[in-house]
């Protein structure tokens, strides 16, 4: 389930409802026009209005909810310039500058609000380029145990096949099922800070990591660079 509210720089007043949203991911850029297919909008003319009203106004600017079974906000997706261009039956389809989520974003909400992510690996069940959207909502709503101090962690490269997949293993062993830890280095980085469920790691083994090194590239020396760098003890085997 999806809602639409405007951006009046308050908390969110919802004005519709909406069962599916349709365009709103990409992996190509973080910003961009694009049009935006609403499926069965339960209050189509009340949103139609409100936009019509808010032009000089808001300037047309909303948001995009998903929300939980409770009808509560997990993420919201930014649209600006919003116009709609079609209307068919209980359908929308509008047109605006949107803050992108990677593929993949919203199908992990739909997954985590009915329930599927309740064991390791869940991940695998996401395409390739799914991945880094799956990342980003793990991100949004990650709610790490209290700070740890220096757990051991053990990850095995024929468990991932892929930098997204590194990822995916590496939050998953420091922070649990559909657990977060980075999704590109910058982001390990600021995770290894802390604040993400550990204070500090105190060693790493990494299970055959030679068939890591060779899938990974250069980002596998990145990765164990900045292991080093947060004093983290690597044992490669």
């Amino acid at each position: 389930m999806f809602a639409f509210s405007l951006d009046t720089g308050e908390n969110p007043d919802i004005i519709t409802y909406i069962d599916d949203v349709k365009n709103l991911e990409s992996n190509k850029t973080n910003l961009g026009y694009r049009k935006v297919r609403l499926l069965h909008v339960h209050q189509k003319e009340k949103l139609t209005d409100a936009l019509e009203k808010a032009a000089g106004v808001y300037g047309n600017q909303g948001f995009i909810h998903l929300l939980d079974k409770n009808n509560s906000i997990i993420t919201s997706t930014f649209i600006s310039n919003v116009r709609v261009i079609k209307s068919v039956k209980s359908n929308l389809i509008l047109t605006g500058e949107i803050w992108f989520n990677p593929k993949g974003f919203h199908k992990a909400g739909k997954m985590f609000i009915n329930n599927e992510i309740r064991e390791k690996n869940t991940w695998k069940k996401l395409n390739n380029d799914e991945l880094q959207g799956l990342l980003l909502f793990a991100l949004c709503t990650a709610k790490p145990q209290q700070d740890r101090e220096n757990p051991i962690i053990s990850i095995d490269g024929h468990h991932f096949h892929n930098l997204d997949g590194f990822y995916c293993t590496l939050g998953e062993e420091i922070n649990g099922t559909g657990g977060y830890f980075g999704r590109q280095l910058y982001a390990l980085y600021d995770c290894l800070r802390g604040d993400f469920g550990v204070k500090s790691i105190s060693e790493i083994t990494w299970y055959h990591h030679q068939r890591s090194k060779k899938l990974l590239k250069t980002n596998f020396n990145k990765i164990t660079d900045l292991f080093r760098e947060f004093g983290i003890s690597r044992i490669l085997k």
